[in-house]
């Protein structure tokens, strides 16, 4: 049977209620088939942005304080305290929920490897608390937003790398919100041309496209967000106020109905900003729910939840914007909601591994150890397998073939697809590209550079050498590749040459060989009375050679004398 769950937090209790166990912060709810709540955990007053539940664990940023809380979801208790040396005001977990993004006061974000302690730390390229984090579904990026009214967009794969060299700043800045950012909310697509929302205190919503630094759209609200989802097919994304009204934010307007192009991608249109007409907002006045604080929507994309200062958490019919019912009143302000992933499908893939314990974070894994050796000695991951590791079929009998993605194809292939090699060096050659005219990217904040200055002026000069460098090396390897290309050319036409020379020879040789057998079946003869024959012929030929060289030698031996 399908099943989903959400999970809710409040920011600390405010008010008696009888049905709630005392010092319950964190609510497991089932939603569906049955609304009922299922298990709290204790001792947790969570901020905004500040909840991340993954299979095994949910992780609770405390409000105001430098220490996050681990509970794990099988044991149903509190299993850790984690200390952090300044105040976290958001989280989010990446990389198969293996990695927790922790946003500091200070501007900075922490990466914590929940596997082995590790904990890697990015620059200060926000000048306020990081109050957002959000990650897209490929956990190559994720971007951070701030109350200095700045989204930073980072590349998550070399935060984590072990290269001392491997840049740790932003590799884009989004900058065109002037107050501070009240909510993030990325695409769920897995390619280049996913999207991300942003809302601020400014009255406004902006549409991105984050791989490459672009405004797409900008929205003018009526009143300041509050909370920000996107709908799972990336249609439309909703927000929330603090009057306790939603609104429906369609990227399908009139105006897209109107055209065929696509107009969010519209050069043109990105600095035309958008109003959304009043009728796309709706409320529940009657309900006295209070001001929204956080917004979440089902596996579906039907029903969308809304938790609320008064502790009420609502549901949504989007289909018809109407008020549905009121789920549960929580003794505090609903900080964080967050729908979980529905279980009960017939062939769900099962998770290739668990967490049982998480390890603490250990400054002594943040860099190597020396400078040879990339990995530190003492770096162990710590995971329990839940089934067979993948690796290569290998069997005696023909068995249906299992289908390998386009990578896997490749890698056993004898050559590279030519779209796959063009994307990559295309992806390369954008990394150390110069940023486009709309966006404004920090000057000490740049992708790819090797080192971090320590004056004004290499400040500046380390961005364009480091894009320089890039830009060599993407034409170097395009000479290689090149190179490559016409050696196999080459080797293919010599190996074409050899197959159709070998193939001559045997047919000349079967030719041959079919030529001698029926020559001795005509005759009726074994290969013995040939062989005789031959003989024979040759004996015969041999004499009658001799007896005219004889004659020859006598005539000549006549005229001279």
């Amino acid at each position: 049977m399908l099943t989903e769950h959400f999970v809710a937090s409040i920011a600390a209790p405010t008010k008696p209620n009888t049905g709630v166990t005392k010092d319950a912060g964190v609510f497991l709810h089932e939603f569906q088939p049955l609304a009922a709540q299922r298990h709290v955990f204790k001792k947790s007053a969570a901020a905004s942005n500040g909840l991340a539940v993954s299979s095994s664990h949910i992780f609770t940023a405390q409000d105001g304080k430098a220490v996050v809380h681990v509970y794990s979801r099988e044991k149903g208790n509190q299993e850790a305290i984690v200390p952090f040396p300044e105040r976290v005001h958001s989280i989010a977990l990446a990389c198969d929920d293996t990695v927790l993004l922790v946003g500091g006061e200070s501007g900075r974000v922490m990466v914590w490897e929940l596997c082995s302690g590790r904990l890697v730390s990015t620059s200060t390229s926000h000048l306020q608390p990081v109050t957002a984090l959000v990650v897209d579904p490929t956990s190559n990026f994720f971007l951070s937003g701030s109350s200095d009214s700045m989204i930073h967009v980072w590349n998550l794969a070399s935060i984590l790398s072990f290269s001392p060299d491997s840049p740790r700043s932003p590799i884009h800045t989004l900058s065109t919100h002037r107050v501070p950012i009240t909510g993030l909310a990325c695409g769920h697509s897995s390619t280049t041309a996913n999207i991300a929302v942003s809302v601020s205190e400014d009255k406004s919503a902006m549409v991105w496209d984050y791989h490459s630094g672009q405004l797409l759209r900008t929205y003018l609200l009526p009143e300041a967000a509050t909370a920000v989802t996107l709908d799972p097919a990336d249609r439309a994304f909703y927000v929330a106020y603090a009057d306790g009204s939603l609104q429906t934010l369609s990227f399908y307007d009139e105006m897209q109905q109107s055209t065929p192009v696509d107009i969010l991608r519209d050069g043109s249109q990105s600095h035309r900003p958008v109003q959304p007409p009043p009728t796309t907002r709706f409320n529940a006045e009657s309900q006295k729910l209070g001001g929204v604080l956080s917004l979440s929507l089902s596996w579906d994309g039907t029903t969308l939840l809304s938790g609320h200062d008064s502790g009420k958490i609502a549901s949504w019919d989007l289909a018809k914007n109407n008020f549905m019912a009121t789920l549960t009143s929580l003794p505090g302000p609903v900080t964080n909601l967050q729908f979980l992933t529905p279980t009960g499908f017939p062939n769900a893939p099962a998770p290739k591994f668990r967490i049982h314990t998480v390890t603490k974070p250990r400054q002594d894994l943040s860099m190597p150890m020396s400078g040879n050796a990339l990995v530190p000695p003492n770096y162990t991951w710590n995971v329990e397998f839940t089934g067979r590791i993948s690796v290569p079929r290998i069997s005696a009998i023909d068995e249906p073939e299992v289908r390998k993605s386009d990578f896997e194809e490749a890698l056993t292939h004898a050559s590279f697809p030519m779209s796959m090699l063009e994307e990559s060096l295309a992806e390369l050659e954008s990394w150390g590209s110069k940023p486009t005219p709309t966006t404004t990217v920090a000057p000490a904040a740049d992708f790819l550079s090797l080192s971090e200055s320590t004056t004004a002026g290499k400040a500046t000069a380390a961005p364009s050498s480091a894009s320089a460098s890039a830009s060599d090396d993407v034409k170097a390897l395009k000479k290689q590749l090149a190179t490559l290309q016409r050696i196999q050319k080459a080797t293919f036409s010599q190996l074409s040459s050899l197959r159709e020379e070998n193939t001559y020879l045997l047919n000349k040789e079967r030719e041959r060989a079919r030529q001698v057998q029926k020559r001795g079946l005509s005759n009726g003869r074994g290969d013995a009375d040939v062989d005789m024959d031959d003989a024979v012929t040759s004996s015969e030929s041999d004499a009658s050679s001799e007896e005219d060289e004889d004659t020859g030698s006598g005539d000549d031996g006549n005229r001279t004398d």
